[in-house]
């Protein structure tokens, strides 16, 4: 009982901070050329890719609540997938800001903040 409480738990943080992220996106958002301004307040003072992490979380927290072990397993599978989604977003973001998200990769960790 307790672990699909832990996971209705995360599903619904995630949930929120999944529209938060998304709140802070121009109505239209395809493509880089859409945002005026480079993302880095809100969540994206602290990762490149709030979103993503998001749903990472998001899909750990649906394990739990089902309590399923191969669930977990293809959690940690679709975390390569989400790693590759994200190298190929900043290959363009790379190309549309140049410099300035390069010095925003390496002031940013990917998808969960630092500790230390």
């Amino acid at each position: 009982m307790i672990i699909h409480i832990t996971g209705i738990i995360i599903i619904a943080v995630t949930a929120l901070f999944a529209i938060y992220v998304h709140s802070l996106f121009p109505r239209k958002h395809k493509q880089p050329e859409d945002f005026n301004h480079l993302l880095t307040n809100g969540s994206y003072r602290y990762v490149r890719h709030p979103l993503y992490s998001a749903f990472i979380v998001m899909g750990f927290g649906i394990a739990l609540y089902f309590a399923s072990i191969p669930g977990i397993i293809f959690n940690i599978l679709l975390v390569f997938m989400w790693e590759e989604l994200a190298r190929m977003e900043e290959k363009e973001l790379l190309k549309h800001w140049g410099d300035e998200y390069r010095q925003f990769m390496k002031t940013r960790p990917r998808f969960f903040p630092r500790i230390l």
